[in-house]
Order: C-alpha cells, then sequence, then structure tokens
C-alpha cells in the first residue's frame, strides 16, 4: 500500500483483513452531569433498555463511571470496525442503541447486537471480537479486538 511516496505495511486488506483494534477514552465526570441532567436524550439514544436499568441498579456513585465505560466500549467498536477501511469512506451509520455490552458470571465484558448493526455485523463476519473495559479516576478506558 502507498501513501504518497511512503510504502506502507499490508495487515490484510480490505476484502481479507484479519484483525483490528479500536481504543477510547471517556471522561467520568461528564457522565456524572448527563445523568444529573434530567431534560437530556443522551442514554436513551446511546444506551438499550437494558444497560439503562441495570445502570439504574448501580450505586449511585458508580452509575457514571458504568456508562462511561460501556460508551468507551461502543466508540472503540467503531473506530475497530473502521480501522481497518483506512483511506475509505464509512459504510456504517451507527445507531449506539443497537450495541449493548453484558457482562458474563465472572463479569467479564461481552458485546450483544440488534437490528441494522447485527446485520452489518453478520455480513462482515468476524471471527471474534474482544472486549475490554477499564476505569481508573477520572477516566474510563476500551479496548475492542476485531479477529477476521
Amino acid at each position: 500500500m502507498k501513501l504518497g511516496s511512503q510504502t506502507l505495511p499490508n495487515f490484510g486488506s480490505v476484502t481479507n483483513p484479519y484483525a483490528s483494534v479500536g481504543v477510547d477514552l471517556t471522561y467520568i465526570p461528564e457522565f456524572k452531569e448527563s445523568l444529573e441532567d434530567k431534560a437530556t436524550f443522551f442514554f436513551k439514544i446511546t444506551f438499550t433498555d437494558w444497560e439503562r436499568k441495570k445502570g439504574q441498579t448501580k450505586p449511585e456513585n458508580q452509575r457514571a463511571s458504568f456508562f462511561a465505560g460501556r460508551y468507551a466500549a461502543k466508540e472503540a467498536l467503531i473506530k475497530a470496525l473502521d480501522g481497518y477501511r483506512l483511506f475509505q469512506k464509512p459504510d456504517l451509520n451507527v445507531n449506539y442503541s443497537e450495541i449493548e455490552i453484558r457482562n458474563d458470571d465472572y463479569g467479564r465484558p461481552y458485546f450483544r447486537f440488534y437490528g441494522n448493526f447485527e446485520t452489518y455485523l453478520n455480513n462482515l463476519k468476524p471471527n471474534s471480537i474482544r472486549l475490554s473495559i477499564s476505569h481508573t479516576g477520572d477516566y474510563a478506558f476500551s479496548e475492542v479486538l476485531l479477529i477476521f
């Protein structure tokens, strides 16, 4: 692959990529402010019903962190999906509420998908999607690895 006069290594192609990574960092106090704003539609359009209900079961001082981590995970997934399309126009309009993050019985996060987003991923056929979410201080961080 060439970028101007520079040759870049080819780690897969648009038709046959093998891995893509996405990361995101969110500022938890912004989510705390949004939770306090009763007029905001942010949570309704960004999180599934299940995520919003689960967030409400958290102690009040943990809710912003819960939502910030999940938002970071959704952003990281979108970046990983777009990462292998370098130099191409995006091919997906994302509805965040079609992406859901749950935890297994041991606390490990995983994705569930719905609607157009589920159809898009089914057509893309990734072999594996790995997700990690971390929190420290005022920040939530997420990393997603897609393997094709």
